[in-house]
């Protein structure tokens, strides 16, 4: 038995309007690709090799990750990053650390050999609150072989705005600023090192 023309009509626009009625995904980045970024210069400079960063479990998913209260977590299914967060963070951190402390070579990876330090940074909490900030907090150690320093780093970076888009432009500051601090307290550790060889 044959369906009238006018059932697969109304069939095949209510089949377009709910594709078209379906929100699609938005994509963020923190940081994205630097083209200077693969350029290294061959020089005598010390190498500090930096690792991947490393993120809390909850963290790694393609979602958002929103905190509701004070025991309650969200990943977003809507808002996600554009790149794995840790690559994204890791990129962030390497342009941070070639601008603020050029004295040095900054490379991705684990490496061995001498004079070489390395560096690993943890995140714990990269995510909005219900109370209108942004979180950013975690941990890093640089071991220069003969010595192996550590830190922590925490912070509260209230939104100017409400949404997503607030949220990883803050939390794209925030980063600025942690890798900046980071750097302030790397130089002298790096010089130390670089003295007592």
């Amino acid at each position: 038995m044959m369906m009238p023309r006018y059932v697969l009509v109304v069939l095949l626009l209510c089949g377009l309007s709910a594709c078209s009625t379906a929100t699609a995904p938005q994509y963020y980045a923190i940081a994205l690709p630097d083209e200077q970024s693969g350029t290294l210069s061959a020089s005598q400079q010390p190498v500090v090799a930096v690792s991947d960063v490393e993120l809390a479990d909850y963290l790694s998913s393609i979602g958002i990750v929103y905190q509701q209260d004070d025991v309650q977590l969200t990943t977003a299914n809507q808002h996600r990053w554009a790149e794995a967060l840790d690559k994204q963070l890791t990129r962030a951190l390497l342009q941070n650390l070639r601008q603020q402390l050029p004295d040095w070579q900054w490379q991705n990876g684990q490496m061995a050999g001498q004079n070489i330090a390395q560096l690993q940074v943890k995140i714990r909490g990269f995510h909005g609150k219900a109370d209108g900030h942004a979180v950013i907090s975690g941990e890093w150690v640089l071991n220069t072989g003969k010595q192996q320093y550590s830190g922590q780093f925490q912070q509260l970076y209230p939104l100017t705005a409400d949404g997503y888009p607030a949220l990883v432009r803050e939390l794209r500051t925030g980063w600025q600023q942690t890798t900046s601090q980071l750097a302030m307290q790397l130089k002298p550790l790096l010089q130390n090192a670089a003295h007592s060889e």
